[in-house]
């Protein structure tokens, strides 16, 4: 799988609904995690693109818990609504991977190359992470993401 090595020169905000989970619980927590997104924040998105999830508040790497945001993009000083969370992708270094498929599987297998077969997986600084997926895709029932892990 070929990584594109990418300065990312501005931070980014998201805001949507968090998750706190693990790699053992990850499995069973993401995947309904999208649902409850796609239920009950994707409807109301008007003229939205791109729907980012933001892996952040790592307790030590990938292999301990962290918290997982799928949200937008919006202005630094937009409000947060209760009960969403506000995160910022810190500019920087990035490898981005680019993924397309089906959903249940183009994502983690993308993923498990990061964390097992990627040369640089050691250069991972373990801030922010995130996948763009573009909406249109999501529409259709598949999946068109770019994967950008942060580096040190």
């Amino acid at each position: 799988m070929h990584a594109e090595y990418l300065r990312q020169d501005e931070e980014l905000v998201i805001i949507g609904p968090a998750l706190r989970t693990s790699p053992e619980q990850a499995g069973q927590d993401i995947p309904l995690h999208w649902q409850r997104f796609m239920r009950e924040h994707l409807p109301s998105l008007k003229d939205v693109h791109d729907v980012y999830a933001v892996y952040c508040d790592y307790e030590r790497d990938h292999r301990g818990p962290y918290t997982m945001v799928i949200g937008t993009r919006v202005s630094a000083d937009a409000p947060v609504p209760e009960g969403l969370r506000r995160v910022v992708i810190p500019r920087g270094e990035y490898a981005r991977f680019m993924t397309r498929g089906d959903p249940a599987q183009a994502v983690v297998r993308t993923w498990a190359h990061v964390w097992d077969g990627w040369e640089r997986r050691g250069e991972r600084r373990y801030v922010a992470d995130f996948e763009r997926h573009a909406v249109s895709a999501m529409a259709r029932g598949t999946t068109e993401a770019e994967v950008w892990v942060g580096l040190s």
